[in-house]
């Protein structure tokens, strides 16, 4: 019933005003949309049909050709194909970042938990918001410190901890007696390097420290809200400290300007994301017509 209702409205979106279909340089093939400063839903609809569409007129120009065009390398997410481009459901954002501290809160993750099993902390549960490396001044391992999202009850000296991830205690992920709780402070010290075999590996909820922690549900396309939808925040610039994709200068070749999407490049991938469903494929057609995408403009308010 969805399909049969997504091709309808692409056939009444034809009646539209259509994009103009500019030639190339060889003078062959098209080129794609012609951008409008102005939202028209029936010409985005009847210029952008499937996801190969998107990925064909409105991806593809300002992201796949080279590296570095729509964002930067260590930034995420990869839109070099189509299949890269319809995998992106659900999937984490800034998981490309390479140093965690810059991670942006939308994006950080619910963090795993430590439980302290002994002396006077024993029962004390808090959420990991991260874990940092302290080395002594030849560079030698001196302790971890954990942060996290509340204090500690009293100083302490070799507690026994365990890491739990959702509700259930993981022993790969660590545990041991050297616990070190200096103060009533929301930190503690691991001075086993042993007892967190490798931290990487454990959720951490407040990677960049700022006391903000992660509620997981940062994700690069959320089917059926596009405006929680990390990729949406990028391509429009907003609700991101990341630079807007795609990049207006090409890091890999400085004299190539992209511009950034049109009003109607942008609502068409907005409705995408708003109307996708589970068995959609990426020659699928965009159903425009559903309750999640009656507001969308093209814009996050």
């Amino acid at each position: 019933m969805t399909k049969l209702c997504c091709v309808l409205l692409l056939c009444v979106g034809c009646t539209g005003g259509l994009y103009q279909m500019t030639d190339d340089d060889s003078g062959g093939a098209d080129a794609g949309p012609t951008a409008f400063d102005d939202l028209d839903k029936d010409r985005a609809q009847a210029a952008f049909q499937t996801t190969a569409d998107l990925m064909r007129y409105v991806v593809a120009p300002g992201c796949a050709a080279e590296n570095n065009e729509c964002h930067a390398n260590e930034d995420y997410p990869d839109l070099s194909t189509e299949g890269n481009l319809w995998n992106l459901r659900n999937l984490p954002c800034n998981l490309g970042v390479g140093d965690r501290r810059t991670i942006e809160d939308f994006c950080e993750r619910v963090g795993d938990k430590l439980r302290i099993t002994s002396g006077t902390n024993a029962g004390y549960l808090a959420t990991i918001g991260s874990i940092s490396l302290v080395t002594d001044d030849q560079g030698e391992f001196s302790y971890y410190e954990l942060l996290l999202d509340q204090p500690v009850g009293a100083a302490q000296a070799d507690a026994s901890f365990e890491l739990l991830r959702d509700g259930s205690v993981v022993g790969v992920l660590g545990g041991g007696g050297s616990l070190q709780v200096t103060g009533a402070g929301a930190s503690v010290r691991v001075t086993n390097a042993g007892e967190i075999p490798a931290p990487d590996a454990v959720r951490q909820g407040d990677e960049n420290q700022n006391g903000v922690f992660g509620t997981g549900e940062g994700v690069i396309v959320k089917p059926g809200d596009a405006r929680a939808s990390y990729l949406i925040h990028r391509l429009l610039g907003e609700q991101s400290e990341r630079v807007r994709m795609p990049l207006n200068e090409n890091a890999d070749n400085p004299t190539e300007q992209n511009r950034v999407l049109s009003p109607d490049e942008m609502y068409a991938i907005m409705s995408w994301i708003n109307c996708m469903q589970p068995d959609d494929d990426v020659y699928a057609p965009i159903c425009y017509d559903c309750a999640a995408n009656a507001d969308n403009n093209g814009a996050l308010q």
